[in-house]
C-alpha cells in the first residue's frame, strides 16, 4: 500500500470548473508540441492522451442532472497517470526505462512512476496493460511519455527530468530563486478554482474525507466519495467525486492482470530455472494475451491526432 508521507496531488471534481487551465500548464511546462485536431462536437480535447498532451480534462455529462442544478452540468475529471502505487508498467518493463522514483523535499517523499526514454525499447507493454490507458509511446522521440508529476518542480531541481532545455524559458529571471513558488506540480499552480491541492498522501485524503462530509451535509450530495485510496495499491491522485466512479469514466476497480504479475514477480535475471520456466511461458502468454486483447485500441489511440 501507499506511503502516508509519499506526495499526491488531490482533485475535487466538485470544485472543478472544466477551465483546463491544468491542461494547458502541464503542455507549457513540459514543452510539448502542438497538434492540429479537429472538432468532433465535444468540448474535450484532444479526444485521447498522447506523447504530446500528458493530461486531459473529461467532460461527463450525466444521463440525469440534480433538480437543484442548472440545466447544462458536467462531472470534470482530471485524466493521466495515477501513478499507481502497485505500477503495472513498472512489472512488464522488459528494459527497466519504467521505474518508481524517489523525490524528497525536507518534510517528506514519494516514489513516483517515469520511463527514461533513453532506455526505452518501444515494446509498448505498458500502454498495453495499463489499467487506466495513460501511457502513450512517441514514435519520434522513441520513448514513453506520461504525467511524471512535474518531478522537476517537486525536487527543485533544474537538472531533474524533464531535461533543463525543456524547462519554462523564464526559470533564469530569478538566479538567487530560480523555482520561486514552484515547489508544486504545474496544474496546481495555475488552478483557480481551488480543485488542486499538493502535499503528503495523507494530508489530501484528510482534506478530501472532510469535503466529502461537507458535501453531504451542506450540498445533500450523498454519492459524495473519495477514490484512488486502495485503488492499485493506493493511487497518488486521490480524487473527490460527487458521484460513482463510473460517473467520471474512472474505472471501479482497476486491476493487474495476473500474468503481469507473474511477468516481473517470478521471472527475473538470476532466477531458478525448471519449474519457474513453465511458469515463465505461462506469464509470457498471460501478458501476450493481454496486450493483443488491446492492439486495436492502442493503434487507434496512436493514430488519433491532438
Amino acid at each position: 500500500m501507499a506511503n502516508p508521507t509519499d506526495k499526491a496531488i488531490l482533485f475535487d471534481a466538485s470544485k472543478c470548473t472544466g477551465c483546463r487551465a491544468c491542461q494547458v500548464a502541464c503542455k507549457n511546462w513540459n514543452q510539448r508540441t502542438y497538434t492540429r485536431t479537429d472538432c468532433d462536437g465535444t468540448y474535450e480535447n484532444p479526444l485521447e492522451l498522447t506523447s504530446q498532451c500528458w493530461m486531459r480534462i473529461l467532460f461527463n455529462e450525466p444521463e440525469k442532472r440534480p433538480a437543484s442544478d442548472d440545466d447544462l452540468y458536467w462531472y470534470f475529471t482530471k485524466y493521466q497517470c495515477m501513478h499507481c502505487t502497485d505500477a503495472t508498467c513498472v512489472k512488464v518493463c522488459p528494459s527497466g526505462a519504467t521505474k518508481k522514483y524517489k523525490v524528497s523535499d525536507s518534510d517528506s517523499e514519494a516514489w513516483l512512476v517515469k520511463t527514461d526514454p533513453k532506455q526505452c525499447i518501444g515494446c509498448n507493454y505498458c500502454v498495453a496493460t495499463c489499467p487506466f490507458q495513460a501511457c502513450r509511446y512517441d514514435e519520434a522521440e522513441k520513448g514513453i511519455f506520461r504525467c511524471v508529476m512535474c518531478f522537476d518542480r517537486i525536487t527543485q531541481d533544474p537538472g531533474a527530468f524533464p531535461a533543463p532545455e525543456q524547462a519554462s524559458p523564464d526559470l533564469e529571471k530569478n538566479a538567487k530563486d530560480p523555482y520561486p513558488l514552484r515547489n508544486r506540480p504545474a496544474c496546481v499552480q495555475t488552478c483557480t478554482a481551488g480543485a488542486l491541492s499538493f502535499g503528503t498522501r495523507e494530508e489530501m485524503i484528510k482534506k478530501a474525507e472532510e469535503r466529502v462530509a461537507f458535501l453531504k451535509k451542506e450540498r445533500k450530495k450523498e454519492g459524495a466519495n473519495i477514490y484512488g485510496l486502495d485503488q492499485v495499491g493506493g493511487l497518488h491522485y486521490i480524487y473527490v467525486l460527487e458521484d460513482l466512479p463510473e460517473k467520471y469514466r474512472l474505472p471501479e476497480k482497476p486491476s493487474v492482470p495476473a500474468g503481469v504479475t507473474l511477468w516481473q514477480t517470478l521471472i527475473k535475471p538470476g532466477a531458478p530455472w525448471g519449474g519457474l520456466a513453465l511458469v515463465g511461458l505461462a506469464a509470457a502468454a498471460g501478458v501476450g494475451y493481454v496486450i493483443n486483447k488491446r492492439n486495436e485500441g492502442l493503434e487507434r489511440q496512436q493514430a488519433g491526432g491532438e
